[in-house]
């Protein structure tokens, strides 16, 4: 599954019965909305309108036209490799590793100090929506039972799905997202939202598969900040190798949660460095560097973070 062409010949290329891999509890029609979907030997079809959903080995594909979807990610790829098709370095690795280690210790604080409030040690369903490779994942799975990705990328679930094979994938559009509502007590969005024209949505589709008092956690660049939009217009062609589409500030981001009904109990801002964005990289790869710029925007520049991390739950029921 790593090739990145001819997707379409490898639906249902599994030698094994399709088991459904115990998604069905979950999942509806991204078509219909109906829940309950039939495990098949070539993937998943939908009891209300009969649309049948393939699969790559255990991965159903929940998209309305698979071939089209499988195309269009391909057609990116193509396009900008380096985006789409790299590999997402592990915190390990990468050159914001002392950075990404400050992000999963505040992440995992946040979830360890909800879990403690309700007595439990675990929770029963958490997912990571758009998990990419799974780099994520290889942590969050420590505090849920049943642990779900999802992602629009078919090779990157195949990378997750070998870094965390005990995990569950599925294959999905975020917008039309194929989840039954109140699914989930922990849903992980991070560094996602920003390449989403319909922010609304993205966050509408969080409210609505999160169980009520479940925990909501969303992470994204403050790209908005004038420390960091003096980076971009420093070297505009960054721009055109991500593809971001928002630029958000705390302000921007708490106003559109807010919006879609989640309660933000939460926003803090991490890391700090230099507004270049190849400076940044090279020398924030030092602990002593890392720190000593946290240290240094936690006084001075509180707000001019790169990264944004805004905490939220859900009242009541939806109707």
């Amino acid at each position: 599954m790593e090739s990145h062409s001819g997707w379409s010949e490898n639906f249902a290329s599994s030698d094994k019965p399709y088991s459904g891999n115990g998604l069905e509890a979950v999942l509806c029609c991204p078509a219909c909305r109906a829940g309950g979907l039939e495990s098949l030997a070539e993937g998943l079809r939908c009891p209300g309108c009969g649309m049948l959903f393939p699969r790559i080995g255990e991965t159903p594909i929940l998209v309305p036209d698979a071939e089209h979807h499988c195309a269009s990610v391909e057609r990116m790829q193509k396009e900008n490799p380096a985006w789409y098709t790299a590999e997402q370095d592990p915190e390990e690795t990468s050159p914001w590793r002392h950075h990404l280690k400050k992000r999963r210790l505040y992440v995992t604080g946040v979830i360890r100090r909800h879990l403690e409030r309700l007595g439990l040690e675990r929770a029963e369903r958490l997912l990571d929506l758009g998990c990419g490779d799974g780099t994520n994942l290889r942590w969050l799975s420590a505090f849920g039972r049943d642990i779900h990705g999802s992602d629009y990328n078919p090779l990157r679930l195949a990378r997750a799905e070998r870094r965390l094979p005990s995990a569950k994938f599925f294959l999905a559009d975020i917008l039309r997202y194929p989840v039954q509502p109140d699914s989930y007590d922990i849903v992980f969005c991070n560094h996602v939202i920003e390449h989403v024209p319909d922010d609304l949505g993205v966050l509408q589709t969080i409210r609505r598969i999160l169980k009520p008092g479940g925990l909501a956690i969303l992470g994204t660049p403050n790209e908005g900040a004038w420390w960091w939009q003096w980076a971009y217009r420093r070297a505009p062609e960054t721009l055109r190798q991500t593809d971001h589409v928002h630029f958000y500030t705390a302000r921007i981001i708490e106003a559109k949660m807010l919006k879609s009904s989640l309660d933000v109990t939460e926003i803090k801002h991490l890391g700090w460095g230099p507004p270049d964005w190849a400076l940044d990289g090279r020398i924030r790869r030092y602990k002593l560097v890392d720190d000593g710029f946290a240290l240094f925007g936690r006084v001075f520049l509180p707000h001019q973070a790169s990264s944004l991390y805004l905490i939220a739950t859900k009242g009541k029921p939806d109707a």
